[in-house]
């Protein structure tokens, strides 16, 4: 899962450059395009069926998948969010996971999952800065939109990685990205028609890394997920926030004000103590 956050934080970097020139939803399309072609590379190496074991249940994986994607590649295009904030609220799903495993994955509940929720809450609320309850300037026209996006991919990533789970090992890692990226691939090729725009070289190369980087990290990711705890993994996503981050910082010139850096740190710490302190609830009752 290490492996899958430091992929996709690169991809978020490569898909934020791609959107110079190119509309977000041709980016969005060559990422899952590239990624169903790396799907079905890899299921030949190791000689495995891409074919569904059980179809109906990896449908909701892969439309759940779909709007997330779409929610990620258009807050990604959206730049009055720094890429740190707009990773970081794409990165919220470990949390919400956490919530929802009790109910829909019979993990059960632990004494410090609200307060832990609770802090990352009030960490958000440091990132986005809203005005309302700090006062001074309003944010950039379109940073509320952007952000709100964000937190709707997490939300439909999150019944992704629970649809995920319940698959568990029935089916290979290289069937569930294939499925998911040819699903993704066709429902955004087909809104991109609509504004199809060329990209420059430069962006055009840009989306070719995004979509590698993408497609190795969700053969990574759906492993990941078919083989652990899914509050245990999902805790290593944050990866990608700290690694997103920095690339925005250092290569975008995005530095984050002391509050919205304490803000990231604070979503990173809850979500960590949730998926942790679960795992150590586990181990005692076992």
């Amino acid at each position: 899962m290490s492996l899958s956050a430091f992929l996709f934080a690169l991809m978020n970097f490569f898909a934020r450059m791609a959107s110079g020139s190119a509309p977000w939803t041709l980016v969005g399309g060559t990422r899952a395009l590239i990624g169903a072609g790396i799907a079905l590379w890899v299921a030949r190496l190791r000689g495995v069926s891409i074919r569904p074991v059980e179809a109906r249940g990896m449908w909701p994986r892969s439309l759940f998948g779909t709007a997330a994607m779409l929610c990620t590649f258009y807050a990604l295009a959206r730049p009055e969010l720094p890429l740190g904030d707009t990773v970081t609220l794409l990165n919220l799903y470990p949390i919400f996971i956490a919530a929802v495993s009790p109910a829909m994955l019979g993990e059960r509940p632990n004494r410090h999952s609200l307060l832990s929720l609770s802090f990352a809450v009030v960490g958000v609320v440091f990132i986005l800065h809203p005005t309302i309850v700090f006062g001074g300037p309003s944010p950039r026209p379109g940073a509320g939109v952007g952000a709100s996006v964000a937190v709707g991919a997490s939300i439909f990533a999150t019944f992704a990685m629970v649809s995920l789970r319940r698959i568990g090992s029935r089916e290979t890692a290289e069937a569930v990205a294939f499925h998911f990226s040819s699903t993704a691939a066709a429902v955004f090729l087909l809104l991109s028609l609509s504004s199809w725009k060329s990209p420059d070289m430069r962006d055009l190369f840009a989306m070719i890394f995004a979509g590698v980087c993408a497609g190795f990290a969700q053969i990574a990711m759906t492993r990941a997920y078919a083989l652990g705890e899914a509050a245990k993994v999902s805790s290593f996503g944050y990866l990608a926030v700290v690694v997103s981050a920095l690339l925005g910082a250092f290569a975008l010139h995005e530095w984050p004000t002391r509050m919205k850096a304490v803000g990231m740190l604070m979503v990173i710490v809850g979500g960590l103590s949730i998926a942790f302190s679960g795992v150590r609830g586990r181990q005692k009752e076992a």
